[in-house]
């Protein structure tokens, strides 16, 4: 499958704790989400990463890749559930997607050990929920430890969806809104950002109980200029 690194905008390590809750304001708007990067409570990477992150609490933990995928892995069977719609216009108007998309794909043992690996530096955040569960993320910037995360990404079957669909079909929808917008204006190229959807990638053995969310805000994608 192809899954590539992304610059993301998120919240500042010193600033976690205190933006999470205000995730629903942040990105409420695109003036409210420029005033939280230009107060500093949010901010924008300068450069492509991946992202590894673990959730962890009951019932038990599971670790997974935070990486841009092809719109394509929203594909539904056709039908648009009830809301989504409204939620696509919403995104597409916001023109940053608020939190990853979960997915399930099988990993290899190798990814095991480098995704082991890079949990063994600082982690850019680790954030405890009302629910107990700790949220847990670390960035992957090294050319060598991207290139190992590629390669094996490289080489698995395309995922499955394992979100909730109501949110996938708004992701796909919304990406497909500011596409017409692209080819109306004679722009549209295919390389957009919003031809990308951000996902949370993990692996299926760990998820056959339901596979955890990350929390909205805590990783974006900016899929268009705003």
């Amino acid at each position: 499958m192809k899954a590539l690194p992304f610059p993301c905008i998120r919240p500042a390590q010193d600033c976690v704790l205190e933006a999470l809750p205000q995730m629903g304001g942040i990105l409420s708007s695109n003036d409210a989400l420029r005033d939280a990067i230009a107060d500093g409570l949010m901010l924008k990477d300068p450069g492509a990463a991946y992202y590894v992150y673990e959730c962890s609490g009951e019932p038990g933990r599971v670790t997974g890749v935070v990486a841009i995928c092809p719109a394509g892995v929203l594909a539904g069977d056709g039908a648009t559930p009830a809301g989504a719609t409204a939620a696509a216009r919403a995104i597409a108007e916001l023109k940053v997607q608020p939190r990853p998309v979960t997915l399930a794909y099988e990993a290899s043992p190798v990814m095991d050990i480098i995704l082991g690996a890079a949990k063994e530096g600082a982690s850019l955040y680790a954030v405890t929920d009302p629910a107990g569960i700790t949220h847990r993320m670390w960035e992957v910037k090294r050319e060598d430890a991207v290139a190992a995360i590629r390669a094996m990404l490289d080489q698995a079957p395309e995922p499955t969806p394992a979100d909730d669909p109501t949110y996938a079909a708004a992701l796909a929808g919304a990406a497909q809104l500011l596409a017409d917008e692209a080819r109306t204006a004679g722009t549209y190229t295919g390389k957009e950002p919003f031809n990308f959807t951000v996902a949370a990638l993990f692996p299926a053995a760990q998820v056959t109980g339901g596979a955890p969310q990350v929390p909205t805000g805590l990783l974006t994608h900016q899929i268009a200029r705003f």
